[in-house]
């Protein structure tokens, strides 16, 4: 179970604290000389002051590892104030005051960009090396020197490291998070797909038979058992949708579309078969021809319909008044379908994704058509 967000920046908070406070061991060596250099009580309690402010300057530096947006000046504010009083210890400590420059390579780290942080602790290194060599009296080992090269590079290392980390976490996070969203849009756009078209045809048949019911009984009834046959079919639909494994067949579909052409009085001009369409294209075309067909069924008082199939195009074709008014139908120009509802946008997501083109509008000549191609 994922932590809830309102916790993950505390959380970062106090790894960053954590991982901040396990350098302050560096801290020991200077402050130890400085204590012993300045044995009068006055000068002792500016080494603890001194020591006091270079803590809490570093402590706070971290958690800006955790701050979405802090203010522009406060990380330079604290990193400037943190190299003042890391001068303060080398006047203190003499040459031992040099390791404090351990803990400005990761105060770099946290609040420089990775490019930055690594002229900054290149900086501090270089005067590491450079202090010993101009100061006159100030002599330190070459372990000595190691030590504070190789502690302020691995402390910039490790906190950048951190940083990556953390934003990889929250990269994966927004992905899980749009492959949610993304997942819940597929459910919606199945789930009217499906049942846009069912509802469609089951209220005409079912305002068909209740025109029937007096005049043609045998006709009502047999229009009634197709009401019920979709009805379970769209509830089985349903439950496929739910599964994750519901699929739109071509072959269905144009048979589909004869019953409810049929149903809603409309000529239907459709292939007799679809076997030129390829098995990558089916459940594509298949679910072009249900949109378009609920659409010609619910929204165009047209006459006639015909379906036209090749290998990479599926077409529907209607005499009616369209599903909207517009400009007339032009193949290189694809008016906007979003005032046509959530049903031409949702296929021609389908069709987009697989690298296709999906066009809708009014022909010049009158009627609608719905035509989806996509490449061989």
């Amino acid at each position: 179970m994922s932590m809830p967000e309102t916790q993950v920046p505390g959380r970062k908070r106090g790894r960053g604290l954590i991982f901040g406070a396990v350098w302050l061991i560096f801290l020991a060596s200077p402050v130890s000389e400085a204590l012993q250099r300045h044995p009068d009580v006055g000068m002792r309690a500016v080494v603890i002051a001194v020591t006091s402010v270079f803590c809490l300057l570093y402590i706070a530096i971290f958690p800006l590892l955790a701050a979405t947006a802090p203010a522009r000046w406060v990380g330079p504010a604290l990193l400037a104030g943190l190299a003042l009083t890391a001068g303060g210890f080398c006047l203190l400590a003499g040459e031992d005051g040099i390791f404090s420059f351990v803990f400005l390579g990761a105060a770099g780290g946290v609040v420089l960009s990775e490019r930055q942080s690594a002229l900054w602790t290149g900086t501090w290194v270089g005067l590491t090396v450079l202090l010993p060599l101009v100061v006159p009296g100030w002599t330190i080992e070459p372990s000595g020197t190691m030590s504070v090269l190789l502690g302020a590079m691995a402390a910039s290392g490790f906190v950048q490291l951190l940083r990556r980390n953390w934003e990889l976490r929250e990269a994966q996070s927004e992905i899980a998070r749009l492959a949610v969203a993304d997942e819940r849009l597929r459910f919606s756009r199945d789930l009217h797909d499906i049942l846009g078209h069912s509802l469609t045809v089951i209220t005409v048949k079912s305002e068909l038979a209740g025109r029937l019911v007096e005049g043609n009984p045998d006709r009502a009834a047999t229009e009634i058992a197709d009401v019920e046959r979709l009805a379970r079919e769209a509830l089985s639909d349903v439950r496929a949708t739910v599964a994750g494994y519901r699929a739109s067949s071509l072959a269905a579909e144009v048979s589909q579309a004869r019953r409810s052409l049929e149903a809603a009085g409309i000529t239907a001009v459709l292939p007799s078969a679809v076997d030129e369409v390829t098995g990558p294209h089916r459940d594509l075309f298949g679910w072009v021809v249900r949109e378009g067909i609920t659409n010609v069924v619910r929204h165009s008082r047209a006459t006639s319909c015909s379906v036209r199939l090749t290998p990479t195009s599926v077409e529907v074709v209607d005499d009616g008044v369209g599903v909207g008014a517009g400009a007339p139908f032009d193949l290189e120009h694809c008016p906007d379908a979003s005032h046509h509802g959530n049903g031409l946008t949702g296929l021609r997501e389908r069709v987009v994704a697989v690298g296709g083109t999906l066009l809708a509008g009014p022909r010049a000549e009158g009627g609608f058509r719905l035509r989806a191609e996509v490449p061989q």
